[in-house]
C-alpha cells in the first residue's frame, strides 16, 4: 500500500525524549510513556489492527532533537518511511533542551500523579518508572473495594459529595481493570472513559470532558461499533455539547478539529456537522472572548 492510499485519519505522533522513552498522541492513543520506540510502534500497530478493515495508519516519529520522520505503521508493526524528515527550528531545539533538563532534587514534585487514561496497559516497569499511580482515596474507601461490587455507587457518592479526585481515581482503577480483562479496543474500556468524562464535566473541567468523550467514541469505533450505533452517537453528541462550553481559544480549536474529524463519520442530527464547521470558522478569527460572543 502506497502512502497516498493510507487515509489521513487516524494520525499518530511518537515523540522520544533524551532517554529514549516514547509518548504517543493521536485518536485513542495510550497516555503512557513507553520504554523505547519499538514498544510504542507495537501500541500503534494494535490500534491499526482493530480498524475495520485492519490497515496501516499514518504517523510521525519525532526524535529527541525534534527531527520528525513521517512514516506509516502497519498492523504487523512494519514501519515504512513516508517522506523526508523535517528539522526543528533553532528556537524549538533550545526549548526542547531546556524542557528535558530535570529539576534539582529539592525542587522535584513529590505529589503522586493520577493514572492517565489510555487504551493500552503499560508494562509494569514503565508504571514504576513514571510513578503513574492512582491517588489513594480517603481511608473509608479503598480503590480495590469498589471493584468487588458495583463501583458506580461509590463513584456517584464521592462525586455528589464533591470528592471529585476520589471519584475519578475509582473510575480510573475500573478502566485499568477493564483494560487488562477486555483489551484496549473494547466497549468496557470506552464505558469507563465516558464515566471519567462525566466526572470531568461535573467538576467543571469541560475541555477534559470533551476530550474524554471524543476518546470514548474513537475506542467504540475501533471496537467495531458502527458509526450509527446509539452509544457511539451519544459519545460524540456529548463531546459536541461539552465543546460548546470550552471558552479557551486554543483548546476549542484543537478539540473542534478532532470533533470535526469524528463528525464526518458520526454525523448525528441534521446540522451537527455544519455547526462544527461554522464554529471552527469563527474560532479561526482569533478572538479569545468566546463566551461573550456566544461561540
Amino acid at each position: 500500500m502506497d502512502i497516498i492510499d493510507v487515509p489521513a485519519w487516524p494520525h499518530y505522533k511518537l515523540t522520544a525524549d533524551q532517554g529514549g522513552a516514547v509518548t504517543i498522541t493521536g485518536p485513542a492513543a495510550p497516555k503512557y510513556i513507553f520504554p523505547d520506540r519499538a514498544s510504542a510502534v507495537d501500541a500503534v500497530a494494535q490500534l491499526a489492527a482493530v480498524l475495520r478493515p485492519p490497515r496501516p495508519v499514518r504517523a510521525e516519529a519525532v526524535d529527541a532533537d525534534g527531527t520528525a520522520w513521517p512514516v506509516t505503521i502497519a498492523p504487523d508493526s512494519t514501519v515504512t518511511e513516508a517522506g523526508r524528515p523535517t528539522k526543528p527550528r533553532k528556537k524549538d531545539r533550545q526549548a526542547r533542551t531546556q524542557a528535558s533538563t530535570p529539576p534539582p532534587a529539592s525542587e522535584a514534585p513529590t505529589e503522586a500523579r493520577p493514572v492517565p487514561s489510555g487504551v493500552q496497559q503499560a508494562p509494569d516497569q514503565v508504571h514504576a518508572r513514571q510513578q503513574h499511580l492512582v491517588p489513594a482515596p480517603r481511608a473509608k474507601t479503598s480503590p480495590a473495594a469498589p471493584l468487588e461490587e458495583d463501583p458506580h455507587h461509590a463513584i456517584s457518592e464521592a462525586s455528589q459529595a464533591g470528592r471529585h479526585r476520589e471519584a475519578a481515581s475509582i473510575a480510573a482503577a475500573c478502566e485499568q481493570a477493564a483494560l487488562r480483562t477486555h483489551g484496549p479496543a473494547s466497549t468496557e474500556v470506552a464505558h469507563w472513559i465516558e464515566v471519567r468524562a462525566f466526572l470531568a464535566l461535573q467538576e467543571g473541567t469541560v475541555h477534559r470532558a470533551c476530550q474524554l468523550w471524543l476518546q470514548g467514541a474513537v475506542v467504540r469505533l475501533t471496537a467495531t461499533q458502527p458509526p450509527d450505533h446509539p452509544e457511539v452517537v451519544e459519545a460524540v453528541d456529548r463531546a459536541h455539547h461539552a465543546w460548546h462550553l470550552v471558552t479557551e481559544l486554543d483548546k476549542a480549536r484543537e478539540l473542534g478539529t478532532e470533533l470535526l474529524s469524528l463528525r464526518t463519520r458520526v454525523t448525528g442530527k441534521s446540522g451537527a456537522l455544519a455547526d462544527v464547521q461554522r464554529r471552527l470558522a469563527k474560532l479561526s478569527g482569533g478572538s479569545t472572548a468566546l463566551q461573550s460572543r456566544g461561540f
